[in-house]
């Protein structure tokens, strides 16, 4: 169940030096994105479909595009606001093609509260 004001941001920091992203949500939640988390996790039609084949029995040819980086590696060279609603990266390996909506960073929340039972945390949490 998300509360009211749940996909709210009211403070949105990145830290290229911390490797993150903060987000203060209205509801007094604050979330803390590791740039690894966000670059596996991207919500792009082609990352979806990396995943999706990577879950599937049957082996499969994947052709990889652009640098093959280890965690800890890849690095947010730009992010912009998407309208009232998202988030976009641009990342070092040159991938650029994921809009990360606020909904989405909310049900993605790596804090321990939000990952028990899938639930997001009660006001002030």
């Amino acid at each position: 169940m998300t509360h009211v004001g749940a996909t709210d941001p009211v403070d949105i920091t990145v830290s290229r030096e911390q490797r993150e992203m903060r987000i203060r949500w209205q509801d007094g939640h604050e979330s803390v994105y590791g740039f690894d988390l966000l670059r596996k996790e991207c919500p792009c039609a082609l990352c979806n479909d990396q995943r999706s084949r990577a879950a599937a029995p049957v082996p499969s040819l994947t052709v990889l595009s652009g640098p093959v980086l280890r965690a800890g590696e890849v690095q947010a060279k730009e992010v912009a606001p998407v309208g009232r609603y998202a988030v976009k990266f641009v990342w070092s390996d040159g991938h650029d093609s994921g809009i990360y909506a606020y909904t989405y960073l909310r049900e993605l929340c790596p804090c321990p509260a939000c990952r028990q039972g899938g639930e997001t945390p009660p006001t002030g949490a």
